[in-house]
């Protein structure tokens, strides 16, 4: 896998989006209650990624978000009920939640980073390699639950 490759993970953009976070805010200050608030939000983005990643194992399918194409059945149930992409969503929320905690508006910055990033990047192309690997049974989980929720 190249550089770029890497680099394109969405867990190395999660990553670099909370290191980009943590530097962009350097010394800003976080006060009790805005902590609290902002931990509720991550543990709830938390919560969110490991209920889709406990969907995905359960259903015995891909987890690597580079290789979408490995995928051997569409899931459906449990959260991806209600958001195609619960994983992306959590992450989201993580990173909204630690932006909060640093009450400091420069820390949305990689948050809206890295939603478009996904959104642009990474969500299209495996939804081509769904389509292609599934057809019409993905084109009508597409058709019924919303991308991120």
């Amino acid at each position: 896998m190249d550089a770029l490759s890497v680099a394109k993970a969405p867990p190395v953009m999660l990553a670099a989006s909370l290191l980009a976070q943590r530097l962009l805010t350097r010394g800003a200050a976080t006060p009790a209650t805005t902590s609290v608030l902002g931990a509720t939000v991550a543990v709830a983005g938390i919560a969110v990624a490991a209920a889709g990643i406990r969907e995905i194992r359960s259903a015995g399918t891909t987890l690597d978000p580079m290789r979408p194409g490995d995928a051997t059945q569409v899931v459906r149930r449990g959260i991806f009920r209600y958001s195609r992409n619960p994983i992306y969503l959590g992450d989201a929320l993580l990173l909204a939640g630690y932006a909060i905690h640093r009450r400091d508006p420069l820390a949305l910055l990689p948050a809206v980073g890295f939603v478009g990033a996904i959104d642009l990047l990474q969500i299209p192309a495996e939804e081509e390699a769904l389509l292609g690997r599934f057809g019409s049974t993905y084109g009508e989980y597409v058709a019924t639950v919303r991308r991120w929720f």
